[in-house]
């Protein structure tokens, strides 16, 4: 097991997430909570680096942009400013914002379907895939990774629930995941091992964006949420509506994995290029203040690392 992406309290993490669950808001407000602080720290203006500059193939230049796809809302990693806005926030967004200032070449985002990001890459609809995208060896057949941090899943129910500590818990319940998301697969895992000791196996719900998990929750479609570990921890607040489960023995998450940007497979000098500005970043502390700004510096890595399985 990695060192932990993010460390949880002795037995609960709540979060402003609540909010959203309430309301059936997009995502959780920016305001009012840990969250504000988030939205108003402001990152460093970042120095373009002409030597890196150079590395950008000739073809974004000429274009003027790399065309960057995600999935909003997905705290804190993409969010809109607020409900029924387009405009996109998040540590991703500043992060590739940064990275495209030191290229010297905008990074434009989009907002896509989580479970065509790969496809679309693939049909050059975009450049890269920025979208709190797990590092696997299946994925590494389709597409190059850049691994820029760490993170595992974890459970989140309601403040209430006392039959579930752990993730051996999820036996016979109905349990939430993100289409195409890892945690899927996590959960179908965990079913088997359900399964395979006698028990009756976990009814996986596959919804399309987390947002439509919150609200299966709260309106009692599903007993729990297995998400990734930072979207559900940021913005802790003290509502008690929801609560985090925190395994002792995984305290990073279950899972904990690499977090990378998405390449085509043909485009190793994009890759390269976008390899050299992370590290720039890193150095000069731009790329920590990043993760300071949303609240995971646990999630950080000392260096970018490119496709952990050897894909």
């Amino acid at each position: 097991m990695r060192p932990s992406a993010l460390r949880t309290r002795d037995l609960v993490i709540v979060t402003a997430l609540a909010a959203a669950l309430l309301t059936g808001c997009a995502n959780p407000q920016v305001s009012g909570s840990a969250n504000t602080g988030a939205a108003e720290a402001v990152i460093p203006a970042v120095q373009k680096d002409d030597s890196l500059a150079a590395l950008v193939p000739d073809k974004y230049k000429t274009a003027g942009e790399v065309r960057v796809a995600t999935n909003a809302p997905f705290p804190p990693y993409e969010m809109f400013t607020s409900p029924g806005s387009e405009e996109l926030i998040g540590l991703e967004i500043d992060l590739g914002h940064a990275i495209g200032e030191k290229l010297g070449i905008p990074f434009k985002f989009s907002q896509q379907p989580f479970d065509g990001l790969i496809t679309g890459l693939q049909a050059d609809k975009y450049d890269l895939l920025m979208a709190t995208l797990f590092d696997t060896a299946e994925r590494e057949q389709q597409l190059d990774f850049l691994n820029y941090a760490r993170s595992g899943s974890a459970i989140m129910v309601k403040s209430e629930n006392t039959e579930i500590a752990t993730i051996d818990d999820l036996c016979g319940k109905t349990v939430a995941v993100q289409n195409g998301g890892t945690q899927a697969e996590l959960a179908k895992s965990q079913s088997r091992k359900c399964q395979a000791a006698g028990n009756a196996a976990v009814d996986v719900k596959g919804f399309p964006a987390f947002s439509d998990e919150q609200l299966a929750l709260n309106s009692g479609g599903v007993t729990a949420i297995l998400g990734d570990l930072p979207a559900l921890a940021y913005g802790a607040t003290g509502n008690q509506s929801l609560k985090i489960l925190s395994d002792p023995a995984a305290p990073g998450g279950y899972d904990a994995n690499y977090i990378g940007i998405g390449f085509s497979k043909d485009d190793d000098q994009l890759l390269e290029a976008v390899k050299g500005a992370l590290t720039s970043l890193q150095k000069d502390g731009v790329y920590k203040q990043i993760f300071d700004k949303y609240g995971v510096p646990q999630s950080t890595i000392e260096a970018p690392l490119t496709n952990q399985f050897g894909g």
